[in-house]
């Protein structure tokens, strides 16, 4: 177990969904879309079919990115407008190169230009015909794979009944990257389904992870009765965590972030599924799930404790408004520390 400092995502990414969205900042840097030389300025409209917004650009409009440090990579992801009967627009750039995935077709057909260079701003323009969406920018981060929204999630009628699990099954990081939103996927027969959270990829400063966002839940769902999981990963400071089966512990500081294989470990689940409620972000670089055997238990001295069964030789105390846990003739913190 190490202590971990860091928890970056790959890249800064941008998402427009409101009027605000077209002045952004984050991590010094800028994103501004502006009316520039065309005749009309870009506006957040509705999707009739869908009743969702979407910010639309149209010829001349501009998409101005800048930072006091050098901007290397941008990526902007694109389609078709939902007025169906306008074209595709093209996008030139003032510097660097400029390359485009290709014309978008429909409106949730998800395109991706990426601009490479060095530069403190570049401005996007849009040129030709036609009109566009803009759904993300993502700056100086690593290559996007764009996920159909209109492709469902897969869910527990997707498993296969008849698999034979390894004991510990592992699950592993899909070949994906999605940004702070509903996702699932399916590994080592294990179906893992997020409310909000991010699935990154690799990059120079971190492992690529699938994490959950704060006061969000991530489920795991088998086709047979789970025994316990334990998972690979980070949290941020201060964290703590509950499930709806089993016993839960996990290492968390009220200072810093921490990192560990396990970080979080689930006991004695009894149950094809378990779900785990996060208070602060929790990044998961693997996950071991059990089926005959419980996974090794964390230090008690170092994990936050919640059970949610009462198998712990410990005893609840509420002090001051406070939930202690009383064991071994000490009392600890709901975070496993020990209190004064």
């Amino acid at each position: 177990m190490v202590l971990c400092t860091v928890n970056l995502l790959a890249g800064t990414e941008f998402t427009f969904t409101a009027a605000a969205d077209m002045n952004q900042t984050k991590d010094g840097i800028t994103v501004v879309i502006a009316k520039g030389n065309g005749q009309s300025a870009p506006v957040v409209t509705t999707d009739y079919e869908t009743q969702s917004p979407e910010m639309r650009l149209y010829l001349g409009n501009t998409i101005t990115v800048s930072s006091a440090e050098a901007l290397t990579h941008i990526q902007l992801v694109c389609a078709k407008s939902s007025a169906s009967n306008k074209e595709y627009a093209g996008l030139s750039a003032n510097t660097g190169e400029l390359e485009s995935e290709g014309v978008s077709a429909d409106k949730n057909d998800w395109k991706v230009d990426t601009w490479t260079g060095e530069a403190t701003e570049v401005v996007f323009t849009l040129t030709g015909k036609g009109q566009r969406r803009i759904k993300q920018v993502i700056v100086n981060g690593d290559s996007v794979e764009i996920v159909d929204p209109e492709q469902p999630l897969p869910t527990e009628d997707d498993l296969d009944w008849g698999y034979e699990y390894l004991e510990p099954e592992y699950v592993h990081v899909p070949d994906t990257q999605i940004f702070h939103k509903e996702y699932a996927f399916i590994d080592g027969n294990i179906l893992v389904h997020c409310d909000s959270g991010s699935i990154v990829k690799a990059s120079k400063t971190e492992d690529a992870y699938f994490g959950v966002m704060a006061n969000q839940k991530i489920t795991f769902t088998a086709t047979q009765v789970i025994k316990g999981i334990a998972i690979h990963g980070n949290v941020r400071k201060n964290f703590s965590a509950s499930c709806d089966r089993g016993t839960i512990s996990y290492l968390t500081d009220e200072d810093v972030e921490m990192a560990g294989d396990p970080v979080l470990v689930i006991r004695n689940i009894n149950d094809m599924s378990v779900t785990i409620t996060c208070d602060k972000n929790l990044s998961c670089y693997g996950a071991r799930v059990f089926f005959e055997e419980n996974p090794d238990p964390l230090d008690d001295d170092e994990a936050g404790l919640e059970d949610t069964k009462t198998e712990r030789n410990a005893t609840k105390i509420l002090r001051d408004g406070q939930i202690y846990i009383f064991r071994d003739d000490h009392f600890y913190t709901i975070q496993g520390q020990e209190a004064k």
